[in-house]
């Protein structure tokens, strides 16, 4: 499989820019040694005449099929890029389920755009009294919960019925993210989402964006339309899902995220994220806790999630900000077992034409710090 971007449109001048084809050649073969050779993406045909006379990266079909649950491909500019990707590959998926350990599962929003329109209040400017806001995925960002873009606006008093029967009735369809929890608390209105903080993402999303995997913790009282999907947890607690909030938001993480999204960011893209599982004393996983709890909870709409996950709450210094995130970076990639070159590759590789080097010069020398506490 050779992966093409259809960059200024030199391939074809009827398809998106951005899009990725592939010019694929199979050859039908019952061994189980079988391969996938995998080259490219190239942007323009001089990268693609170049690209050939480079060695491609080769993997055993059957790896390339636990990769996710559709066997789609990503896209690895080099064999650096191969190697790294693999060294990702070596943690469990996002939707493992281990006996005694957090099981979380992405859930479609609150309301569908089209079924919940009428419940919803598109004509006020701003919000009325006693009213919730309505999130789309513009209305918030990666460590930024409230950009003031929103869908529209919604009466809790309206909606709040409408979403517990809408969970009881899903909770007995076995295939039903609901069904993985006890019939005590699909009956409490008081464990609904919508009430306390949770993790939400933005679906539409593109790997030649800034940034792919957009995700924050959104504050309570905000109903979700279904541009905005969260994860429902079967298990796990806030310094669980801090965690996870942690690593998702992670330029490893990302990194990766980027060599399979096309333009949306699709449950089957994310349930195989590969995500570290360290034991809970490890001293990376609870830096990852304090950095991803203290920049995920920037007012006093969180003050409750602070105080369980053991940080302050509050607005932070930019420069501050800046440095933890950097921070964060580091323990992850430790976490994940990268070594200083494959980060750096991580950050050259990340978007075409971004200025990263001072971020890198912060993060590396925070990855140095943590190398040797460990």
């Amino acid at each position: 499989v050779t992966l093409l971007i259809n960059n200024r449109q030199w391939i074809f001048d009827v398809v998106h820019p951005q899009y990725t084809l592939g010019l694929v050649a199979i050859n039908k073969n019952e061994s189980d040694k079988s391969q996938l050779i995998l080259r490219g993406p190239f942007n323009s045909f001089d990268s693609y005449r170049q690209g050939l006379q480079r060695d491609s990266s080769i993997f055993q079909s059957n790896k390339v099929l636990q990769w996710n649950d559709t066997a789609s491909l990503p896209l690895l500019s080099s064999s650096n890029s191969a190697e790294i990707f693999e060294q990702l590959r070596k943690h469990p998926r996002l939707d493992t389920d281990r006996t005694n350990d957090w099981k979380c599962r992405p859930y479609q929003g609150d309301l569908n755009a089209t079924w919940g329109k009428p419940l919803m209040d598109f004509k006020s400017t701003n919000c009325p009294a006693g009213f919730w806001p309505v999130y789309k995925g513009e209305s918030f960002d990666i460590w930024n919960c409230d950009r003031g873009r929103y869908y529209a606006w919604i009466d809790p008093d309206v909606v709040i019925g409408v979403l517990l029967r809408k969970r009881l009735n899903s909770f007995r369809n076995s295939r039903s993210v609901f069904s993985d929890f006890p019939k005590e608390w699909i009956q409490d209105k008081k464990t609904l989402p919508c009430l306390h903080p949770r993790i939400a993402f933005r679906d539409v999303s593109r790997a030649t964006d800034t940034r792919t995997v957009r995700i924050t913790l959104i504050p309570p009282k905000v109903i979700l339309a279904n541009q905005a999907p969260y994860f429902l947890w079967a298990r796990g607690n806030e310094l669980d899902q801090t965690y996870v909030l942690g690593v998702m938001s992670s330029a490893p993480l990302d990194w990766y995220a980027r060599k399979f999204v096309e333009t949306h960011l699709n449950f089957y893209v994310i349930n195989p994220f590969p995500i570290p599982r360290p034991d809970k004393a490890d001293k990376c996983y609870k830096r990852v806790i304090e950095l991803s709890g203290r920049l995920a909870c920037p007012d006093d709409r969180f003050s409750g999630w602070a105080e369980k996950v053991g940080v302050d709450y509050g607005p932070l210094n930019e420069d501050l900000k800046r440095d933890m995130i950097e921070e964060l970076d580091a323990v992850v990639a430790l976490l994940y077992g990268l070594n200083e070159k494959q980060l750096i590759h991580i950050f050259e590789t990340f978007h075409v034409g971004w200025d990263y080097e001072e971020g890198l010069r912060s993060t590396l020398k925070h990855y140095n710090s943590w190398r040797q506490k460990i």
